[in-house]
């Protein structure tokens, strides 16, 4: 009877264990992409020809909710030289970016082709972003790289900027259409959660045992 009890009370804290957890979910934090889009006119990223200025894009989102940063999708294409890209997800100061939270440099991961060219990059340190906090997400070539970041296709306009370095960023119309991007993310549960699970956890338990 004891072995059969111990048995009902693991299972009982096992299932309240993973309701809090089905709590949080992956998520769209932030996205001007949707399914089937072809992709058409960039931003120069990288080292521009012609001109030989080194060019950093990036477009700001704000999170509604507290989340831990998990991927984002760039439209980003190779147009010449070395297929290397470097990503950075960046805070805020001032309305620019500030101070890299993550960063991700790629070596053969670009598609020369602009229409089809979405590219994948998954968080290794999921970074926590704050409800509404701006965060930044920056790309740029490859030192002897040009490439070419594709602007979204349905007139989304928003925050975003360009700069040689990512020190020396000016802010860009906010009635610029932006670049195509998305921002995934999983839900960190509010304190409130884990306290209310934990509280139905011990009632669980103390009428199993009373049984």
């Amino acid at each position: 009877m004891v072995i059969n009890r111990s048995i009902h009370i693991a299972r009982l804290v096992s299932g309240i264990a993973l309701l809090g957890a089905s709590a949080a979910h992956a998520d769209i934090i932030s996205s001007d992409i949707e399914p089937g889009d072809l992709f058409g006119p960039g931003i120069a990223i990288g080292l521009v020809p012609f001109t030989g200025v080194f060019n950093y894009a990036g477009i700001g989102f704000t999170p509604s909710q507290n989340y831990t940063f998990d991927s984002t999708e760039l439209a980003i294409s190779l147009s010449s030289g070395p297929n290397v890209l470097n990503v950075y997800l960046m805070g805020s100061s001032g309305g620019l970016p500030s101070g890299v939270l993550e960063s991700f440099d790629l070596n053969g991961a670009l598609s020369t082709n602009r229409s089809t060219s979405l590219l994948t990059i998954d968080s290794v340190t999921h970074p926590l972003l704050d409800a509404g906090v701006q965060y930044w997400i920056v790309a740029a070539g490859g030192p002897e790289t040009f490439a070419s970041w594709q602007q979204n296709i349905h007139n989304d306009m928003g925050p975003n900027v360009s700069g040689s370095s990512l020190t020396s960023f000016v802010r860009d119309s906010d009635a610029n259409v932006i670049e195509a991007y998305q921002v995934d993310g999983t839900v960190v549960p509010e304190p409130q959660s884990y306290m209310l699970t934990a509280a139905i956890a011990l009632i669980l338990v103390w009428r199993a045992r009373r049984s």
